[in-house]
């Protein structure tokens, strides 16, 4: 089991990918490039990837290996932590998947304004994210 200062450093992490991508985010819809709005969605993905591994080291889970794992895992922890349930969690991580990753990464469907208010919704995940491992 990972150390509290090594959860908070991947959740730290978390919030620089988001941070990256809103730089990102801004840069593309100033210069039209829709490329680099694709990528800020990725990043996005990331942070939400990244707040999950902590969430699930905090509670004394193995690092997952790929994102079925990280799934399952996240999964399992909802079976024993309430406020997992409650706060949606693993339905938000989902969301975040089906919009960040694949309609706008892959697709490219979003408008700039859609993928903000998905950012958005990664940056407050991190912050329950956040509440529910200092709660421990």
């Amino acid at each position: 089991m990972l150390g509290v200062l090594e959860v908070f450093s991947i959740l730290e992490e978390a919030r620089r990918v988001l941070s990256k991508a809103f730089e990102e985010l801004r840069e593309g819809v100033k210069n039209e490039d829709m490329l680099r709005i694709r990528d800020a969605c990725e990043k996005g993905w990331l942070a939400t990837v990244k707040a999950v591994d902590a969430l699930l080291l905090s509670y004394g889970s193995e690092e997952a290996k790929t994102h079925v794992d990280r799934r399952r895992k996240l999964r399992d922890l909802s079976k024993k932590i309430h406020e997992v349930i409650e706060l949606r969690i693993y339905d938000r991580v989902e969301a975040r998947r089906s919009t960040l990753h694949n309609d706008d990464f892959y697709s490219g469907i979003l408008t700039h304004e859609e993928v903000e208010e998905e950012l958005r919704k990664v940056e407050k995940l991190i912050e329950d994210v956040e509440k529910l491992i200092k709660r421990i």
